[in-house]
């Protein structure tokens, strides 16, 4: 109850922030301390949904840390609090060394929680791989970063966007980015990527979601990711979006790989926890659709030159299925975790036959796999469709049909669980009994996911909106178009 408490402190705190700041907010951007941070729509959108994933990964971890983890308990709430502060503070960065200090800060504690089970091989082997790939890919952000700041003088993501305007009139969009400007992006993808778990920085995390704690496997797919998503959309949307021509075709690219790597590689899997590792991966590919869908309107929403209409889909729906991921991502780990405290497994064998003992659990795993399948009318499927239509207006159309024959594939591992649950016998008669937190956690992310799918419109319309005027750059430079 203590990390739920710091958590709505924590919650209270930006949104106090946010208020007490309703002078420069009205200006535009509401800075937080410095110009390094923003208390801006977006952060606030991102925020929620970071904390929207941890308070429900604190319902589900006081159980399993009573049964699973037997020293330093008190720690262990405290870092999760330490890695959410992080995972906020990444989603306000506006600035390439605030971003950086927020990814590691977050890293840190999160390096540490995956190898919290020190008596489990798996939990260190979890600890040691992702702090390895972790530690890589920080040294290539960092030189990426320098590359930046010596092409455009400024490490403040829409100062960079204001610097590299002027280009557009000189040399066209295609020449608007410099090769050593795009080499610094390059490598700080290596980071962005190492963060959200986006294919070729992914290796590290079908062992860490297999060995860390599997609260922290939720944590890690849901709160890091929003974080991640966020930090990913300024520096390319915000910083770099009036160059977008310089890399919309890499991330189309890293798209495709991406969404295929993970869907193929789930296919194989035999334990939940790493099916669900490549699934996420997977769902990180469907994500850059919406960057990869980039447009000239696009960067006018962002600066204030232009309203959003229905049909301006490609950023607001990353937001969308953010938090439609996160709610129903939360409800499958919810009940992996009531299967692991009962049966102290993970094997996809063990699932067989949960309908008799568990039909409760077996419903709502059912129902948070359809929507991550893409299933009407969950939430699931409105942020596909948000991510695939935005891939069409833009002329993506090749982009999108992969993205839905991807979704086919998926469907193949997620219903293989479903098949097990519903058509097996089961092992034991015994029912799996569980606690209020985890069922409630569980039966939250359902109906979340059920809610979004619903109540369509005004999520989304609250998505668009957190994306209007958040670039704060001069009214010449938000009237040009990239």
């Amino acid at each position: 109850m203590g990390f739920v408490g710091a958590l709505g402190w924590l919650g209270w705190q930006v949104r106090a922030l946010a208020l007490t700041e309703a002078s420069v907010y009205q200006k535009g951007l509401a800075y937080w301390l410095t110009t390094t941070f923003a208390a801006d729509p977006l952060a606030m959108f991102f925020k929620a949904a970071i904390l929207i994933g941890a308070i429900l990964v604190a319902l589900v971890t006081v159980d399993y840390v009573e049964k699973q983890v037997p020293s330093a308990r008190a720690e262990f709430y405290g870092l999760m609090v330490f890695a959410t502060l992080a995972l906020c503070f990444m989603a306000s960065a506006t600035e390439l060394i605030t971003l950086f200090l927020s990814i590691e800060f977050a890293s840190i504690a999160s390096y540490i929680l995956a190898g919290y089970l020190r008596d489990e091989p798996k939990s260190a082997e979890a600890g040691l791989k992702y702090f390895l790939v972790g530690a890589t890919t920080t040294a290539a952000s960092l030189y990426g970063m320098s590359l930046i700041y010596g092409t455009t003088g400024t490490t403040h993501l829409y100062e960079i966007a204001e610097r590299l305007l002027p280009n557009l009139g000189e040399k066209g969009a295609a020449f608007a980015i410099s090769p050593f400007t795009m080499l610094g992006i390059l490598l700080m993808l290596a980071m962005l990527g190492f963060k959200v778990a986006m294919v070729p920085f992914h290796g590290w995390a079908p062992d860490a979601y297999e060995g860390a704690p599997t609260p922290i496997t939720a944590f890690l797919s849901v709160a890091s990711k929003a974080a991640g998503m966020a930090a990913l959309l300024r520096v390319l949307a915000a910083a770099f979006g009036p160059a977008s021509t310089g890399w919309q075709m890499v991330l189309a690219f890293l798209s495709i790989v991406t969404m295929t790597f993970g869907n193929l590689g789930a296919i194989w899997q035999r334990n939940i926890k790493r099916l669900m590792a490549y699934s996420s991966i997977a769902q990180v590919g469907y994500l850059l659709i919406g960057i990869a869908a980039f447009t000239p309107n696009d960067w006018q929403i962002l600066t204030g030159a232009k309203t959003p209409d229905p049909t301006d889909m490609g950023l607001a729906g990353i937001l969308y299925f953010v938090l439609g991921y996160a709610f129903a991502n939360m409800a499958a780990f919810a009940v992996i975790i009531w299967v692991e405290n009962a049966l102290n497994s993970s094997e996809i064998d063990d699932y067989e036959g949960l309908m008799q003992r568990a039909p409760v659990a077996a419903t709502i795993l059912t129902i948070a796999f359809l929507s991550l399948i893409g299933i009407p009318p969950l939430a699931g499927f409105f942020g596909k469709f948000f991510l695939f239509g935005a891939a069409l207006k833009a002329g993506l159309a090749w982009l999108a049909i992969i993205g839905v024959i991807n979704s086919v594939v998926s469907a193949f591992y997620y219903l293989e669980v479903v098949r097990r649950m519903f058509f097996f016998p089961a092992r034991q008669p015994e029912p799996l009994e569980t606690t209020g937190l985890v069922s409630g956690a569980a039966l939250i992310g359902v109906l979340g996911a059920f809610l979004l799918g619903i109540l369509v419109n005004p999520a989304f319309q609250w998505a668009q909106n957190s994306l209007v005027a958040i670039v704060s750059v001069s009214v010449k430079a938000a009237a040009l178009v990239p």
